[in-house]
């Protein structure tokens, strides 16, 4: 994996669970909560329980969240874009590579026949002349 690309999946990975977690707190923040309240004087004690409405101070934060996790999700797909266009530049430089050494390798093997016919043709032209 190309180092870009890890950094990316890292960065698009931690925008992912900021933005969850930003996006479940102001969540939190905006959803009804209950209290109960006791109160004692004496001889005389109640308990008053009451719900109280969110006032919108969550929005921020869900909407910053979900800014944050599109952003992730956005990361993300750069980043497999950029492991998919390495592995295309890699099989490219395999392939170069396999040709080139199959080129050296037809030449060493030429290179080996005409030195054994030299050779063969030496000792043919050395016995010949005694």
């Amino acid at each position: 994996m190309r180092k870009s690309a890890a950094i990316t999946l890292v960065i698009a990975i931690v925008l992912i669970v900021i933005g969850v977690g930003l996006s479940v707190y102001g969540i939190y923040l905006d959803s009804p909560h209950g209290y109960i309240r006791s109160f004692d004087h004496g001889f005389v004690s109640y308990h008053v329980r009451y719900v109280t409405s969110g006032y919108g101070s969550g929005h921020a934060a869900a909407t910053f969240g979900h800014m944050l996790f599109n952003g992730g999700l956005v990361a993300l797909v750069i980043s497999f874009i950029l492991n998919l266009h390495r592995d295309k530049e890699d099989r490219e430089v395999r392939e170069k590579e396999r040709k080139a050494d199959r080129a050296e390798a037809e030449k060493a093997r030429t290179e080996a026949i005409d030195a054994t016919v030299h050779e063969e043709g030496s000792k043919d032209d050395s016995t010949s002349g005694d």
